[in-house]
C-alpha cells in the first residue's frame, strides 16, 4: 500500500477515472468538486468513445473556413462577443499550431493515446462492473451531398485511415440498411465499426464513483477556491477550511485555469460550449450514434431517449443558454428524421479546449506534486481512463505508456 494522500480535483468522468486508478495503485485518494459526480461537462456529452479521433481541429483549411462559419447562424460555431477579449491568447496558439509540423505531431501525439483508450477503458469498465453501459454497434457519419463526401474520402477521411482507424465507406443506400428510420438526407456516409458508445453518460460517472467509494475512496462535495503548493505537500483553500495533501492533481477542465494562474502555469484554456437536448422521436429506432458531418451533430441513442448533441460556442461558461443554439440543432434534428421530435430536455455546458487539440497531462515541472488531467476538448469520455492511468504511472515513479512531452502544461509557455 502506498502512504500518500493525494486529491483529485474533479468529479467528472476524467477526474473519477484518475481516482479510480490512483485507489487501485493503493494510494489514498479523496476527490473534491462543487458538483455531484458526474454533474458537468461529462453529463452532457455525446456518449461517443470516440476511437477515431486523431487529427487536431487546427489547420490553415480550418482557420479559412471560421469567419464564414462565424457568420452564418446555422453553422455549428459560434461566438459571443463579449468572450472575445478571453480567446486572444487561444487564437493566437490556434494559429501557431496549424502549421505543418505541428500539426503533423498533434497527429502523432493523438494517435499515441488512441492506441491505449481501448485497453484502458476494457480495465475500467471491468473494475467497475460498468460494461453493460456500453455498446458496440460502431458510429455513422453521413455527408449531405457527393462532393462533401468526396472531399472528405481525399482529405480528413483519408488521413484517419493512414492514422490506423477501421472505417468503411458507405453509399446511401448501405447507410440506409443500416438505419432504416433516417431520412434519405445524405449521400453516404462513413461508418466506424470499432467506435462504442454509452446509453448514459451520468450513469458511467455514478458507477465510477460508486465503486470508488465502496472500496476506500473518499468524495467531498466543495469548491477548492486556491492549490497553494509546499514543501511537503500541497494545501487546498476550499471554501470553509484548508486542508492538506501529500499530491493534487487537478481535474477541472475549464475551471483549472483559474487554478493554475497564481501558480505561474498559464494555459490558453478556452470554454467551447456544447448543447445537447433529449429527443422522444416516437416510433423511430436507432441503432448507433449518427453524425450529420456537415452540421457536426450527432444523434445517440440513450436510456432516457434520443441525444442531439453538438456545436462549438465560444462563451463564457456561466452564460445562459441561448435558444437559438438549440433551436437550429432542432432543425437538423428534424431534416435527419423527417420529422418533429419532442424536446424532453435542454441541456449546455463547457468543454475544456485547448488550442492545439490535445490534453493537457502529467506533472508540472515547476510544481512536481501537482498534475494535471484536463483540457481534452470533445474527448474527454475517450480518452478519461488512459489519462488516468498516465497520470498514475507519472505519480508512482513509472515510464508512462505514453510520451507525456507533447501533452505537458509546459508547451504553451
Amino acid at each position: 500500500m502506498q502512504s500518500s494522500h493525494i486529491a483529485v480535483i474533479g468529479a467528472g468522468v476524467v477526474g473519477l477515472s484518475t481516482a479510480l486508478s490512483l485507489k487501485k495503485a493503493g494510494y489514498k485518494v479523496t476527490v473534491i468538486d462543487k458538483e455531484a459526480p458526474g454533474m458537468g461537462a461529462s453529463f452532457g456529452n455525446a456518449g461517443l468513445f470516440a476511437d477515431y479521433a486523431r487529427l487536431p481541429f487546427a489547420k490553415f483549411a480550418m482557420m479559412c473556413k471560421m469567419p464564414g462559419m462565424l457568420l452564418d447562424k446555422t453553422s455549428p460555431l459560434s461566438m459571443q462577443g463579449s468572450y472575445l477579449p478571453s480567446l486572444m491568447p487561444y487564437g493566437w496558439g490556434f494559429f501557431k499550431a496549424c502549421f505543418p509540423a505541428k500539426y503533423v505531431r498533434g497527429k502523432a501525439a493523438l494517435k499515441a493515446l488512441q492506441e491505449h483508450t481501448q485497453q484502458a477503458d476494457r480495465d475500467l469498465l471491468v473494475l467497475t462492473g460498468a460494461a453493460d453501459l456500453i455498446k458496440s454497434e460502431g458510429c455513422l457519419g453521413l455527408f449531405a451531398t457527393e462532393e462533401g463526401f468526396a472531399t472528405a474520402q481525399q482529405g480528413d477521411l483519408k488521413e484517419r485511415r493512414e492514422q490506423g482507424v477501421n472505417l468503411q465507406f458507405l453509399n446511401a443506400k448501405q447507410v440506409r440498411d443500416l438505419e432504416p428510420d433516417l431520412a434519405g438526407f445524405h449521400a453516404g456516409g462513413v461508418f466506424y465499426p470499432d467506435t462504442r458508445f454509452t446509453v448514459s453518460p451520468l450513469e458511467l460517472s455514478r458507477r465510477y464513483a460508486h465503486h470508488f467509494t465502496a472500496n476506500g475512496g473518499i468524495i467531498a462535495q466543495d469548491e477548492v477556491l486556491a492549490v497553494q503548493p509546499k514543501e511537503d505537500g500541497v494545501n487546498l483553500r476550499l471554501s470553509q477550511h484548508s486542508v492538506s495533501f501529500d499530491r493534487v492533481v487537478i481535474c477541472t477542465g475549464v475551471a483549472s485555469k483559474a487554478l493554475l494562474a497564481p501558480l505561474g502555469v498559464k494555459v490558453p484554456l478556452v470554454s467551447e460550449r456544447g448543447y445537447h437536448l433529449t429527443l422522444d422521436i416516437g416510433d423511430k429506432q436507432l441503432s448507433r450514434p449518427v453524425g450529420w458531418l456537415d452540421k457536426a451533430v450527432f444523434l445517440t441513442p440513450m436510456a432516457d431517449g434520443v441525444r442531439l448533441a453538438g456545436t462549438a460556442e465560444f462563451a463564457s461558461a456561466d452564460a445562459p443558454l441561448n435558444p437559438q443554439r438549440a433551436e437550429t440543432m432542432l432543425e437538423h434534428a428534424k431534416v435527419m428524421l423527417d420529422d418533429t421530435p419532442e424536446i424532453k430536455s435542454t441541456w449546455v455546458g463547457s468543454r475544456p479546449s485547448t488550442p492545439d487539440s490535445l490534453p493537457v497531462i502529467g506533472p508540472l515541472e515547476k510544481h512536481p506534486r501537482i498534475s494535471v488531467g484536463f483540457g481534452h476538448g470533445h474527448l474527454g469520455l475517450t480518452f478519461g481512463a488512459i489519462t488516468g492511468q498516465l497520470i498514475t504511472e507519472s505519480i508512482q515513479g513509472q515510464t508512462p505508456s505514453v510520451d507525456l512531452t507533447p501533452f505537458s502544461a509546459a508547451r504553451f509557455s
